[in-house]
């Protein structure tokens, strides 16, 4: 059996030991490559799985806050009208008529109001310096148009002697409230106001 000389032996095995190592580091190589490469698949997979659900999630919740209410915005119409609608009270003349000897007070408002509604109450109590109160009230609706001046008159009489602190030329005071109806809403709107009545 002829055998290969000594220095073709060693040179073969140098070669098929290079070769295996070299394949060795070649594989691990492409085994640490294919690692990466899926590590970083899953990785953006988990980062976009998520963003996906963390989407829905605001998604579902913005739809439940919109069907429950929660952010509804008000019509641009209902605000114009909630920001103008005002009542302004004021009495050109006389707002207070005594007549001490048959007990009869009359009580003449005139308003304003910038948006049309029904005045269904009205209260008013009549005080001076004495701490004498006259109180009068009324429950008759009346109609009230935008921007249209509007008078309520009150009458009712009270036993003379109830009269009796109230003086000529005196200040009064008239505290109460109006209480208005717009379709199913009510606004109470309040009265303060002083003057002198007339007897």
């Amino acid at each position: 059996m002829n055998k290969l000389p000594l220095h073709k032996r060693g040179l073969e095995w140098l070669t098929s030991h290079a070769l295996w190592e070299l394949g060795k580091h070649l594989f691990g190589a492409l085994s640490a490559g294919v690692v990466s490469y899926g590590i970083s698949r899953i990785a953006h997979a988990a980062l976009g799985t998520t963003l996906n659900i963390f989407l829905v999630l605001i998604g579902v919740m913005g739809i439940g806050l919109w069907v429950f209410g929660l952010v509804r915005r008000p019509t641009a119409s209902s605000k114009v009208a909630e920001a103008k609608w005002d009542v302004f009270i004021f009495s050109p003349g006389v707002a207070v008529r005594l007549t001490p000897s048959t007990g009869s007070v009359m009580i003449h408002l005139h308003f304003l109001s910038t948006q049309p509604t029904e005045l269904i109450f009205l209260y008013v109590s009549l005080r001076n310096n004495k701490g004498a109160s006259l109180d009068c009230e009324n429950s008759e609706p009346i109609p009230v148009g935008a921007m249209e001046f509007t008078s309520k008159m009150v009458q009712k009489t009270f036993p003379p002697q109830e009269l009796a602190t109230f003086e000529k030329g005196e200040m009064v005071n008239l505290d109460g409230y109006l209480k208005f109806r717009d379709g199913n809403s009510i606004r109470q709107v309040r009265i303060e106001m002083t003057t002198i009545p007339s007897m």
